[in-house]
């Protein structure tokens, strides 16, 4: 029969399961534990009459206590309601002495319910007849390192709490025992340890966790040390070592070890039938917890569970290298300064100067014209003038054609540099470079799209459905999916880092992969003019990993503790920065490239402007002309006095 007694409270919620006689317990014992565990809820399971079921309901809710009771006489399916998952810590009270105190026991063994959610007291009121002590009933109990069980026996005029709880039965671990404190009237509750009850269990005698990792590849031989090394490890991501590391630091200070399950990727299906993943192994429970660490959806966290904080943040980027044409189809290179086509437009610029000085000293009968224009030419250059002859000589040619070519030189020299300045100033401060700035240019690009070889970007390819690079539907993403399907290969689509770094140097390719893994060879392979020229675009923006392990595990409180603490300590931004790596970056001290597309109206303005004026010199030409004739023809008639 269950009752159900319920008050308003002005204290927190108690959950109390009570098993037992009236007589042989102190009630004051009991709220005073449950009072300084600060539990929020109480239940009694009881083997008692009606009667005292109604007594100890009537005592607590004149104590401001909510209690649920539940008789186990006979039947214990109930117990499972009683004791259900609650947001706050479930107490849990339970007299040694009732019959079916082993049966109580081996239930919540087998549904979970030794755990951190539930504080039991038990009152070891068992007789010498009983072949089993409780000590022996758990033994054969599933208990873990979170199980919060005190057992309280009755020595003189005091009780005497110890402290049980098993570092992990599935692995083979003994029952601990470690004493709690003492009970009685006139000093009240003593607790002995007044610490976090991780404290007290420090020490996990060398116990063996299963644990299961990612390297890309399933290299033939597996190392520990691998998934630890400072050094870019083919195969091993970057939060697989923040992980590891970040684990590692626990294995030495609590003294446990790891047994090692290599994976092929992180996320695969709940399926039995399904290959071998992290979230999968670990919904089996074939192992604890895992040696990596994940992205987490809503959709995963009904297979797993996670530890809090997360250890590092995953990142994702398609590499290329800017491309050489810009706006228009002009190339960016064409006026890089110093670079060879600049020399050339220099020398091409200078014979063009040459010829038409060679024309207007031709014009001008001048003997030797080209060599005349030639060191015309060379003389402007080097700032220096030149002068055929001397003496009479010179006066017999005009130097007018000569200075007005070297004038227009030089004044159309001056706007072009003018020109070229405020273009390349006025690109810097506001146009942006031919990069790819999202996924649609990304997609409309010529770049023959490859991938690391690593298990999301698999999964993502395979799976129409799966939006793991934004982490919720994108129809852009499945767009860029069909871009890759239906593109005409040269190249296999996945291809190592190595080769893939090596393919951008070509220009032709995009390689999509984790910025750790590309800087570890974009830094020894890449010169300065390549890293200024290195583009990147992202695909998955910097989010949270977490490590792993199974759902509702009874190391999830201990590991969440553990790494709060290493994360107010600094051990995990420690981690994180050993395996960072080096960013090669761009020095700044090679030129960049102007795109001609961008600079294009400045210089179309200026050639405009040029065929104006020569239009308008030639018709002013032609009016000097038609002019010169009508002045010819005219007549004045003479004056009588002449």
């Amino acid at each position: 029969m269950l009752l159900v007694f319920a008050k308003t409270l002005s204290i927190p919620l108690l959950l109390w399961i009570f098993i037992g006689t009236a007589a042989a317990w102190d009630l004051r014992f009991v709220l005073d534990y449950f009072r300084r565990r600060d539990v929020r809820h109480l239940s009694l399971l009881h083997c008692t009459s009606p009667n005292d079921e109604l007594t100890f309901g009537h005592t607590f809710i004149d104590n401001n206590v909510r209690i649920s009771t539940c008789s186990i006489n006979k039947d214990i399916t109930k117990i499972e309601n009683v004791l259900r998952r609650h947001s706050v810590p479930v107490g849990v009270l339970l007299n040694g002495a009732c019959d079916n105190t082993y049966n109580v026991l081996d239930k919540s063994s087998k549904s979970g319910l030794f755990d951190a959610s539930h504080i039991w007291l038990i009152l070891d009121h068992t007789s010498a007849a009983r072949n089993m002590t409780i000590d022996d009933m758990f033994q054969q109990m599933n208990l873990s390192v979170d199980s919060d069980i005190a057992i309280a026996t009755v020595t003189g005029s005091h009780y005497e709490l110890t402290d049980i709880f098993n570092f992990g039965k599935i692995q083979g671990n003994e029952l601990e025992r470690k004493i709690l404190g003492t009970w009685d009237q006139m000093n009240g509750l003593k607790i002995s340890s007044k610490s976090f009850k991780f404290y007290d269990r420090w020490d996990f005698h060398n116990l063996t966790f299963r644990v299961v990792t990612v390297v890309v590849g399933q290299p033939k031989t597996f190392e520990p040390d691998m998934l630890t090394s400072l050094f870019y490890t083919k195969g091993i991501s970057v939060f697989t070592k923040t992980a590891a590391i970040v684990l590692d630091v626990l294995k030495e200070k609590h003294n446990f070890r790891f047994n090692y399950t290599v994976a092929g990727r992180w996320i695969g299906p709940p399926d039995k039938n399904a290959s071998l993943a992290v979230t999968n192994s670990l919904y089996w429970g074939q192992q604890d917890l895992s040696c990596t660490s994940a992205r987490i959806t809503s959709e995963r966290l009904q297979w797993v569970d996670i530890f809090n904080p997360p250890v590092t943040q995953i990142e994702s980027r398609f590499f290329y290298l800017i491309p050489n044409k810009g706006i228009g189809n002009y190339e960016n290179r064409f006026l890089t300064p110093l670079s060879p086509a600049v020399w050339w437009c220099s020398v091409g610029a200078g014979i063009f100067c040459v010829a038409v000085l060679a024309v207007a000293a031709v014009l001008e009968r001048r003997p030797r014209p080209a060599i005349y224009a030639m060191l015309s030419v060379l003389g402007a250059v080097c700032q220096q003038g030149y002068e055929e002859g001397t003496g009479i000589v010179e006066h017999r040619y005009s130097c007018q054609g000569q200075r007005v070519t070297l004038l227009v030189i030089g004044l159309t020299s001056m706007l072009l540099y003018n020109y070229y300045t405020s273009s390349v100033v006025s690109w810097l401060l506001s146009a942006a470079p031919p990069t790819l700035s999202d996924i649609d240019g990304l997609i409309r690009s010529d770049f023959e799209l490859i991938f690391e070889n690593i298990g999301y970007t698999t999964g993502w390819f395979e799976d129409a459905g799966f939006f793991y690079y934004k982490g919720y539907k994108d129809p852009k993403e499945d767009e860029l999916r069909e871009k890759v399907r239906n593109t005409k290969r040269t190249k296999d689509l996945y291809q190592t880092v190595e080769y893939g770094i090596e393919l951008i140097r070509t220009g032709d390719y995009a390689y999509h992969t984790e910025p750790y893994s590309a800087y570890q060879t974009i830094s020894r392979t890449f010169v300065d003019s390549e890293l200024c020229r290195l583009g990147s675009l992202p695909m998955i923006y910097p989010s949270p990993v977490y490590i792993m392990t199974q759902k509702r595990s009874s190391y999830k409180e201990f590991f969440n503790w553990s790494l709060m603490r290493l994360n107010e300590r600094g051990h995990i931004k420690a981690a994180q920065a050993r395996v960072a790596g080096f960013i090669a970056t761009c020095s700044g001290s090679t030129p960049r490239a102007l795109a001609l597309g961008q600079a294009a109206p400045a210089f179309g303005l200026l050639a405009s402007i040029t065929i104006v004026a020569v239009v308008i010199m030639f018709l002013e030409i032609l009016w000097h002309r038609w002019a010169y004739k009508n002045r010819k023809g005219l007549s004045f008639p003479k004056t009588r006095n002449e």
